[in-house]
């Protein structure tokens, strides 16, 4: 089995004031080549992520309603998540947007949340957010957290709101929380995962580290050390709706992850990985933080 755990597949960038309801705004998808792609790489489920970012940017990548409706036209492949901004541009409790989330999920059948407080400028352990944690653990949801340095130039999301210990206060109040922390909590990993080896419901996932394979080889050496290699999860992190570039990225870093990460551990004389560990890595972990059965 392998699950692309962290995507926004079809989530392109949208101003707040015309959000995409459905796939239609898309124009036309080769949904064929998709699942013909996927398929011939062995990828049986893509989780696609929607983020709100009125915050910083007045914009979503794209919405909770088109995750909805790309779930509902791709079931057996595509997995939608919710995205929110805990606070609203008045710095105040989002209301609106959690109840927004219980919809999606209620009625839209989405499989998760994700929070971003570097964006949203706010504290995960602000007991404001408190609401939105208590509401995943009422849905059997879980949540993932953008807890990790903002990748680029522009500085949007000050690095004061993303250290992983921020979530210590979370798994000691929601000890039921499944959490997954987006990039492996870069630069800040073995902050992450001391968190992690006390608290049993929260992963780590590597989307976005592959254009660094020492660092990211020697994070998982961490990660197997400390015991959480079987919380360590796959994804893309790939934004946009070009098909063929994101089967190639797919293509790419699977080959990486099944050859070329243990040939960078031999390098650096490090431990390598199992077959079992990669292959829980590349599918079974994130099949077991959202329950897929």
């Amino acid at each position: 089995m392998i699950i692309d755990g962290h995507s926004h597949l079809f989530q392109a960038r949208w101003p707040c004031d015309n959000l995409p309801q459905n796939v239609d705004v898309l124009g036309e998808v080769d949904w064929q080549s998709l699942v013909a792609g996927l398929s011939e790489i062995g990828v049986e489920k893509v989780v696609t992520l929607a983020q709100e970012m009125t915050r910083v940017w007045d914009a979503w990548l794209g919405s909770n309603k088109l995750a909805a409706d790309l779930q509902r036209k791709c079931p057996e492949q595509i997995l939608g998540v919710a995205g929110a901004e805990a606070l609203d541009k008045q710095d105040k409790f989002n209301a609106a947007r959690l109840k927004e989330v219980e919809t999606s999920v209620r009625e839209h059948r989405l499989r998760g949340l994700l929070l971003t407080p570097p964006y949203g400028h706010y504290f995960a352990n602000d007991k404001r957010v408190y609401p939105f944690y208590q509401k995943a653990v009422e849905l059997d949801i879980p949540i993932y957290f953008h807890q990790a340095a903002q990748f680029g130039e522009t500085v949007l999301a000050p690095m004061k709101y993303a250290r992983p210990w921020l979530l210590d206060d979370i798994v000691i109040d929601f000890p039921d929380l499944r959490i997954n922390v987006e990039h492996m909590g870069y630069p800040w990993t073995e902050e992450l995962i001391a968190v992690m080896a006390h608290a049993p419901n929260v992963y780590t996932d590597i989307s976005a580290l592959f254009r660094r394979p020492t660092v990211l080889a020697w994070n998982l050496v961490l990660a197997k050390e400390y015991g959480v290699i079987n919380r360590v999860i796959y994804g893309t992190d790939y934004v946009g709706s070009d098909i063929r570039h994101y089967l190639q990225q797919l293509k790419d870093e699977v080959e990486y992850c099944r050859v070329e990460i243990n040939k960078t551990l031999k390098r650096s004389g490090w431990p390598t990985l199992t077959e079992e560990e990669i292959d829980g890595m590349l599918g079974g972990n994130v099949a077991r933080f959202l329950k897929i059965t």
